[in-house]
């Protein structure tokens, strides 16, 4: 259903950050047709709550799969959720520490959401901007391993866990 990990995890959060809508005019004639015995065979032939369903079946086996600091860092990576943003900088000051912690959850800031500039940061921390992209870099090569491993843990267990699954007579699981 996926073509990769990543491309995994950038749907299910995207789904899980849409809201379930009801059917407009356009969704209620598609469905009377449907009843007529035209088949579509361009949709997954999932609805909105079963896309929801899988969405947290994935989330909640990826959560499982991750440590706290990988599910911190996927989370803000896919959904933009910066609440583990603590976690993440005391993860990069244990590797390396020649950077402030405010410093550093700024740059965290800046790296996922993108909501300043580099110019304001370089204001705020009264940075060159050499000295602001050395940073920048140094904190992005620290994510980007351990970026890199979760993936490759993920990639590991999913490949893994999909292949039983394929054993099995049963109808493919949409969660791998």
């Amino acid at each position: 259903m996926y073509e990769s990990i990543d491309d995994m995890l950038c749907e299910v959060f995207y789904i899980k950050n849409t809201l379930i809508m009801g059917k407009s005019n356009s969704a209620r004639i598609e469905e009377w047709i449907k009843s007529k015995g035209v088949i579509d065979r361009g949709t997954s032939g999932l609805t909105q709550h079963d896309l929801h369903a899988n969405s947290a079946m994935i989330l909640s086996r990826v959560e499982n799969i991750l440590n706290d600091i990988e599910w911190t860092l996927i989370k803000a990576e896919y959904g933009y959720d910066l609440s583990g943003i603590i976690d993440l900088t005391n993860y990069i000051l244990r590797k390396d520490s020649y950077i402030q912690r405010l410093e550093c959850d700024a740059l965290l800031e800046y790296l996922f959401i993108r909501n300043r500039t580099t110019r304001q940061l370089q204001d705020k921390y009264d940075l060159s901007a050499p000295k602001l992209n050395r940073k920048i870099r140094h904190v992005k090569i620290i994510i980007n391993k351990l970026h890199y491993d979760c993936i490759s843990k993920l990639e590991e267990q999913m490949d893994y866990n999909c292949k039983l699954m394929q054993n099995i007579e049963f109808k493919p699981v949409y969660a791998c």
